[in-house]
């Protein structure tokens, strides 16, 4: 039965897929044919009257209140660039001062969670999230940290934060953020954990990016280390293919996801994903669940 369920998902959002594909693909090119035809050079001539001669001729009148039309443009591509703006961001890309992000998801085995952003400035965010893990641990091999610290049907709190070192936008070779936050799981045994990670990407263009993330979790029963790899993939200016990948270094699990975004606005992106890692927070993500699991995230930003 949950293979049935399973091929319905699949085909459901490759549908989905295909539908925002061929609305969306040709947006681009009306768009940038309107600009460059509204900001063409302008040149204004006037009439002079030659001293010994009545004679006219036409010069070039130099203009004191001449335009950037190059600054201008840019400013109105930014301002009329619908979602545009908002694919080309990444994980690795910081909220401004004052902006918001929230996150809730929901996965078939019941599983949910719930994420908060907030931007202090555009080099450092805090973030707060819960989620609730309904995963079963391996019944032949049981890992003893999973159990203790992400016990199946019991919700975790987690709030952090998150620096910008790096940014190829700023001339640097490659994108690197350093994550760092505090878990803990309710109930009566409060085991609280310390997860770090460190998000490196590297963008060959706006349709293409590859991620390179260490991701360790501190405990008072051991240390877990992992190292996550994903691809961005952008097929249209609204929607993304994100395959990732955690490989285990040491008391973590290997894990897989595939992930297809799609960008409603920017301020509404929808994910729809399949995975078999634990959980998709944190200490999480490096832990692998006992069956394939598929689900849906909403994102809102504010």
């Amino acid at each position: 039965m949950q293979k049935i369920f399973f091929k319905r998902y699949i085909y459901i959002s490759l549908n989905i897929s295909i539908i925002f594909f061929n609305a969306y693909a040709e947006e681009i090119k009306p768009k940038k044919k309107y600009f460059f035809n509204q900001y063409i050079s302008q040149l204004i001539w006037e009439k002079v009257k030659e001293n010994k001669s009545e004679s006219l001729r036409w010069e070039i009148y130099d203009n004191p209140n001449s335009v950037d039309f190059k600054k201008k443009f840019k400013k109105n591509l930014l301002e009329n660039s619908d979602s545009n703006e908002i694919v080309t961001k990444s994980p690795t890309f910081l909220l401004n001062k004052g902006e918001k992000i929230f996150e809730y998801g929901y996965i078939n085995d019941k599983s949910d969670f719930y994420i908060l952003k907030l931007g202090l400035s555009n080099r450092f965010n805090i973030e707060f999230s819960s989620e609730l893990n309904n995963s079963k641990n391996n019944i032949i091999n049981p890992n003893k940290l999973k159990s203790l610290y992400l016990e199946k049907g019991v919700r975790n709190f987690r709030g952090g934060g998150t620096l910008q070192i790096f940014s190829q936008s700023r001339g640097d070779i490659i994108s690197t953020n350093f994550r760092l936050s505090y878990g803990e799981k309710t109930g009566g045994s409060k085991h609280g954990y310390i997860f770090g990670e460190v998000v490196n990407q590297y963008s060959k263009n706006d349709s293409l990016s590859f991620n390179l993330n260490p991701q360790f979790s501190y405990t008072s029963s051991g240390n877990i280390s992992s190292i996550s790899s994903s691809l961005n993939l952008r097929l249209n200016p609204r929607f993304q293919i994100i395959p990732e990948a955690n490989f285990n270094l040491y008391n973590s699990e290997n894990n897989f996801s595939l992930t297809g975004r799609t960008y409603l606005s920017k301020n509404i992106i929808i994910d729809n994903f399949i995975s078999n890692s634990l959980g998709v927070t944190d200490m999480a993500k490096q832990f692998k669940s006992e069956s394939i699991k598929y689900g849906v995230k909403l994102k809102l930003i504010f």
